[in-house]
């Protein structure tokens, strides 16, 4: 990947994504850093809220098919992108992304086929679950909140946007590292441990989140489990009792969707690429700990990790 995308563009559209991507060795790092660019391309899209729904999947819907086609083929809907989103960014890093679009386009050109290939599938799986969330949840308000159907739904979710990319980390460290990365014979279970891991990151988000998208009248636990433990439509009183309860249910959920991760890490043959991998599974787990200490409370305030939490936890990711 050129200089300029690796280093510059990266650590300002995530300065902790980038501190995070120094740990791997170069030949993984750069598609890693690559597929971490686009698919925050496409979530700038889909959150752009100025822009009506149904530009936003259009856009995704372009996003999509245009890993396809060669970069000098998308020049008109790159400037449509620049024109209908740029303009509503409050991100400075996110607005310098949507303009280097066409950058990380011929980036991916030059990826060897094994990596394109992993790039369009799974930002074909975080697409369609962008996609997915606009459409149950683009037009919801406090006062008309959007809901997940079934724990299901939920999980299918959780895979699109993220256990998904626990298989892309998967396939991107065998194809570059090969068997640096880990026994070749282990890559089928280490494939279905990546996505478990994948899921596990992402409800500990949701979870974490958990009141904030409620006041902004999403809700992410599934409709028939908030039923089954007294809520009922129209009834707010009852939802703010059913939630704590089920939110419960998904922490142990999200715990073992995590515990996977580890037989994962243990699996890595290259201590950089371990210890990239076992800090957010660590920083997870003491996310949901500090959940279940603040039970109901965190749907009031949002709980955090500490700068000690997070340096301890590094430490303890690299002698994993």
């Amino acid at each position: 990947m050129p200089r300029p995308i690796q280093t510059d563009l990266l650590k300002r559209v995530s300065r902790s994504f980038y501190l995070s991507m120094r740990l791997l060795p170069a030949p993984m790092r750069e598609p890693v850093s690559l597929g971490y660019l686009l698919a925050r391309a496409s979530d700038t899209l889909a959150d752009t809220s100025a822009a009506p729904v149904e530009l936003r999947r259009e856009a995704l819907a372009c996003f999509r098919s245009a890993l396809d086609k060669p970069s000098g083929e998308m020049t008109e809907w790159f400037d449509r992108m620049t024109t209908k989103f740029v303009p509503h960014q409050t991100h400075e890093g996110e607005r310098e992304l949507l303009r280097r679009l066409p950058e990380c386009w011929e980036t991916f050109g030059r990826c060897g086929t094994e990596t394109q290939q992993a790039l369009r599938d799974v930002l074909g799986e975080i697409t369609a679950g962008q996609s997915w969330d606009l459409a149950r949840f683009g037009d919801a308000t406090p006062q008309r909140v959007g809901m997940v159907e079934t724990g299901a739904e939920l999980e299918t979710y959780a895979y699109q946007v993220a256990g998904c990319v626990g298989e892309f980390w998967t396939r991107v460290g065998f194809v570059t590292l090969g068997s640096r990365f880990a026994d070749p014979s282990s890559r089928s279970g280490m494939m279905e441990s990546g996505k478990c891991l994948g899921q596990g990151l992402q409800l500990v988000n949701i979870l974490r989140d958990l009141g904030a998208d409620l006041a902004a009248g999403r809700c992410y636990l599934p409709k028939d489990e908030l039923a089954a433990a007294g809520w009922r439509e129209g009834d707010p009183g009852s939802l703010e009792k059913a939630i704590p309860m089920v939110a419960e249910v998904w922490r142990r959920r999200g715990r073992e969707f995590l515990q996977p991760g580890w037989s994962y890490v243990a699996a890595l043959r290259r201590g950089r690429v371990r210890t990239a991998t076992a800090l957010p599974l660590i920083l997870a787990e003491k996310t949901i700990d500090a959940l279940d200490s603040a039970g109901a409370g965190a749907l009031v305030e949002r709980v955090k990790v500490s700068r000690s939490q997070v340096w301890t936890s590094l430490a303890r990711a690299m002698v994993s």
